[in-house]
């Protein structure tokens, strides 16, 4: 994995034990922080707190999440008010089965992707978050052409209307 940007990580999953695993294995070659929570709303206010910082996001959320008292929400569920927050934030569900591609496709939002939750999963996340940081990148160097073009065509119109602007004010004298 490649990058030159910073990368915020955040993990959710209401398993401290879990969250303590990954915190110990998770280590790609990347230029990243990474910030762990156990609870929903916590991981909801720090990313709210974070939307300014334009570096890309990544979310990885266990498929159910317990909050307080019996309050339970699936990743699914949580997908659209992430989303709300931050257009750009990618989103990996752990899940327990493979099952659970089945029950998103009836969804409008839908994660980047559906890891399933075993002793391999670092095997399969790595190249996943490899993927998602190419598409970033070439998402980014696309808008910045669009750029380029949109100010060297203000510029050359610019240059068009000085110049018959020019003409036209010799021309009567």
């Amino acid at each position: 994995m490649k990058s030159t940007k910073h990368i915020n990580f955040y993990c959710v999953d209401n398993d401290v034990i879990d969250l303590d695993f990954f915190r110990e294995n998770f280590n790609p070659k990347l230029n990243y922080t990474l910030y762990t929570f156990n609870s929903v709303q916590m991981f909801l206010n720090k990313l709210k707190t974070d939307v300014k910082d334009k570096s890309f996001k990544i979310v990885i959320i266990d498929n159910i999440i317990s909050s307080r008292g019996m309050n339970t929400k699936t990743a699914l569920e949580l997908i659209s008010p992430i989303k709300s927050i931050d257009k750009e934030i990618e989103v990996i569900i752990f899940a327990d089965s493979e099952n659970i591609e089945l029950k998103a496709t009836s969804s409008n939002v839908r994660p980047a992707a559906f890891i399933k939750k075993d002793s391999q999963y670092f095997v399969r996340l790595y190249p996943l978050i490899s993927r998602l940081i190419s598409e970033y990148e070439l998402k980014r160097k696309v808008r910045s052409g669009k750029r380029a073009t949109v100010f060297v065509l203000i510029v050359f119109l610019l240059a068009v209307i000085s110049f018959f602007t020019g003409f036209f004010i010799t021309d009567r004298m």
